[in-house]
């Protein structure tokens, strides 16, 4: 693939592109901050997304440091999970794209 289509950036760079470019994730990531922390059902209330779509979302923006859960993954068993946006990281990110941009 030509390098103009898909050039090497930096991996925050990638990070950031990822998020704000996805609008599920944009609206999710809104939600959460105007909500505060959530469980899927309040999240899934106010979003007209599915229960699997919206899992496989959270679960990318947690794993990119974006949104916290309570309890961490792989200590659920079976309890209600909270998400909470992580506002440091998205300005991280945020920043990151900007100075990339900027050629700083």
């Amino acid at each position: 693939m030509s390098s103009l289509i898909r050039p090497e950036l930096p991996s925050q760079v990638e990070a950031a592109i990822s998020f704000m470019g996805n609008r599920a994730q944009a609206a999710i990531l809104r939600h959460l901050s105007l909500l505060g922390p959530s469980v899927i059902g309040r999240l899934q209330s106010v979003m007209a997304i599915s229960r699997p779509s919206l899992n496989r979302h959270l679960d990318s923006l947690a794993t990119a440091g974006l949104v916290q859960t309570d309890p961490p993954a792989g200590m659920r068993h079976g309890k209600d999970v909270t998400y909470t946006a992580q506002p440091a990281r998205i300005r991280e990110l945020a920043h990151q794209y900007l100075s990339y941009v900027q050629g700083r």
